[in-house]
């Protein structure tokens, strides 16, 4: 296997760590097979071999299978000198069972330690991180990172601006991976600058929204705002040219996904503040096209992603809130 790199990938010091890490990452969720373990190894060692350093994984991901499939990676990947920063997560707050799934995860990836770990999965609110609070959830965190099982304390976030300021008000985290996209940015982005401010690592996941972006491509085509831009260039240079955003971390199924998502940062030019506010006017005119009752279809489809705030679909699709709502 090739110690080259074969793209230009442009790196990024992710805030007060030592990690150089690569503007595009792996988001390891959406394999195409999980039960293919040998092709989505492949998948994985050609995103290596091409540039990509940050891999982020989860027990329950891909039926349970994305971790496993990770680790027979890193097995390859310890071969080469090129660097790798992998990222994972457990849902459980209490002690016994954050141990136990952290345990779980180091044998399974083939690691000693993870670059990034967190129990604070899927924080949606203030209220919820309060509930970390509750069950100690980040006192966990920092004492196996004392024991050198993590390397850096990591919150992985879906919160609107103000919680997100709270949140980091009381705890300096290293990194946030955060939901953001062209579609909540409006909701985000000052929550994303306070971090950055801070010194703490921003990685946007979702940058596609969970597929929603190019399943209404007729729709949030609004965003492609330069010639030859496919809706997936479109919504990965948005994410690119934001100042607070160090990766964008984007959910790769196989070989043609990992080219697809490299060559849209190889033909990226950040874009100005005034293409930024055009990416938004732009789509804000293409959702006022839509009829009422189409605006309230796709609202509802957005909002059968778990992570999604109801509030800010609403807003962002002109519809009345209460009318939508998650299965």
């Amino acid at each position: 296997m090739s110690r080259e790199r074969k793209s230009n990938m442009q790196y990024r010091q992710l805030a007060k760590t030592d990690i150089q890490v690569s503007r595009i990452g792996f988001g390891a969720q959406r394999f195409e097979n999980p039960q293919d373990r040998d092709a989505c190894v492949e998948t994985v060692l050609y995103a290596y071999n091409n540039g990509i350093n940050f891999f982020d994984t989860a027990m329950l991901y891909c039926a349970d299978q994305s971790e496993f499939i990770l680790g027979e990676a890193i097995l390859e990947m310890k071969k080469q000198a090129l660097p790798f920063h992998i990222s994972s997560k457990c849902y459980h707050g209490d002690a016994a069972n954050f141990r136990e799934k952290l345990e779980t995860s180091l044998r399974r990836l083939n690691v000693d330690q993870i670059d990034f770990f967190t129990n604070l999965w899927g924080v949606k609110s203030y209220g919820d991180w309060l509930e970390c609070q509750r069950f100690g959830a980040v006192d966990q965190i920092l004492r196996a990172r004392e024991e050198g099982l993590i390397k850096h304390v990591s919150i992985t976030t879906h919160m609107p601006s103000e919680d997100l300021k709270k949140v980091l008000s009381e705890y300096n985290f290293d990194i946030n991976i955060v939901g953001y996209n062209v579609l909540n940015a409006p909701w985000r982005t000052e929550g994303m600058q306070a971090s950055h401010n801070m010194g703490v690592g921003n990685i946007a996941m979702n940058p596609l929204g969970t597929g929603i972006i190019p399943q209404y491509e007729h729709v949030f085509k609004a965003i492609c705002i330069k010639e030859h831009q496919s809706i997936v260039d479109g919504a990965i240079h948005y994410m690119l040219s934001s100042p607070y955003v160090d990766s964008v971390l984007v959910g790769l199924r196989n070989k043609s996904d990992v080219k697809d998502a490299i060559d849209s940062l190889e033909s990226f030019v950040p874009y100005t503040e005034e293409e930024r506010k055009l990416v938004h006017k732009r789509l804000q005119e293409s959702i006022a096209k839509l009829d009422y009752d189409t605006r309230h279809q796709i609202a509802m489809d957005i909002c059968q992603k778990m992570y999604i705030n109801r509030e800010e679909v609403a807003a962002l699709m002109d519809v009345y809130v209460l009318s939508i709502w998650r299965n």
